[in-house]
């Protein structure tokens, strides 16, 4: 539950949440107008699922649209999902990329401390310090 809190507060900072929002609005919506005008797609739980098969684009083929109309709201609905979904995969790299370009600064700052304190460095500090730059390939 925490990874999921993490993830929403990301998408929220970027202002994604407007397009998350967006298309659950969208998706509710063809949900219930959807049966109106599809004879095979009788119900709004069949509509949710006909939906979501669609955006997903898994594509079970248990449900159909056959009118114009219906196969309109389908395509709206699985572009805006595919939408969504490359928006999402786009934020959650995009904060990665970010997450780990601070932590190596801050290493690099904590590196580059402790070379201007060198001098004040006791004798196993200093074969830590070594082991590290060893560790890290940092010269070569």
């Amino acid at each position: 539950m925490k990874r999921f809190r993490v993830l929403w507060h990301i998408v929220r900072l970027t202002g994604a949440d407007v397009v998350v929002y967006g298309f659950l609005i969208v998706y509710g919506c063809a949900a219930l107008v959807l049966p109106r005008f599809e004879p095979g797609i009788p119900t709004l739980g069949d509509s949710l699922w006909y939906l979501f098969v669609s955006f997903t684009t898994i594509g079970f083929g248990d449900f159909v649209a056959v009118t114009f109309v219906g196969r309109l709201i389908t395509v709206f609905v699985a572009l805006y999902g595919i939408l969504v979904v490359a928006l999402a995969t786009g934020v959650i790299v995009g904060f990665y990329n970010e997450l780990l370009r601070a932590r190596t600064k801050e290493s690099l700052r904590e590196f580059v401390d402790e070379l201007e304190h060198l001098p004040d460095l006791t004798k196993e500090q200093l074969k830590d310090l070594a082991a590290r730059v060893k560790e890290r390939h940092i010269l070569g």
